[in-house]
Parts: C-alpha cells; sequence; structure tokens
C-alpha cells in the first residue's frame, strides 16, 4: 500500500505564496528593536492617517510605542514623527 501525498492545488499555493511575503516583508519591522530601526519611514510612504480603519488602529498595533498617557501621541518602530494612539496605516500589525 502506497501512501500519497496529496497535491496542492494552485489556489492553496497562490494563498500560502501571499501569506510567505506578507510575514516576510513585516517580519523585520515587529522583530527590530526602536535603536535599530533609525532609518524609519516617513508618514507619506505608509499611508499614515490620523483616524482608525475600523478597530484597528495605533494603539493596537505591535509597533506602537506609546506616550506618557493613553491619549498622548506616540512613537512607532519603523514610522518617523508623533503617532497619534488613534491613527492607523498600511503596516498596521495586530497586537497577538
Amino acid at each position: 500500500m502506497s501512501a500519497e501525498t496529496p497535491k496542492m492545488n494552485r489556489r492553496d499555493w497562490l494563498r500560502k505564496s501571499a501569506l510567505f511575503v506578507g510575514v516576510a516583508t513585516i517580519a523585520p519591522l515587529v522583530f527590530t528593536s526602536p535603536a535599530e530601526a533609525a532609518d524609519k519611514m516617513a508618514k507619506t510612504a505608509v499611508n499614515y492617517r490620523d483616524k482608525p480603519k475600523g478597530s484597528e488602529m495605533c494603539s493596537n498595533c505591535k509597533l506602537f510605542i506609546p506616550g506618557p498617557t493613553p491619549t498622548a501621541m506616540g512613537e512607532c518602530k519603523a514610522v518617523a514623527g508623533k503617532i497619534d494612539p488613534k491613527g492607523w496605516c498600511d503596516i498596521y500589525v495586530p497586537k497577538a
């Protein structure tokens, strides 16, 4: 009796490839310290805005460094400048 390995169809392959590319793109941002990220991206490069995208906002992002109070401006590990806790950008990474 031979054990057959199930074949992967094109749709599954594309999904897994897209997931891999997404993780590979964001992983360096998540695992670098602020000191290592001295060359931060401009707000315009990540389409930063001061308003949330639904429930997604900077205060819920792994890259956000909070200010002294929950409503105070903070910083981002990847984006230059002051960051509004209720802001949002294209590189949003939800906290686990």
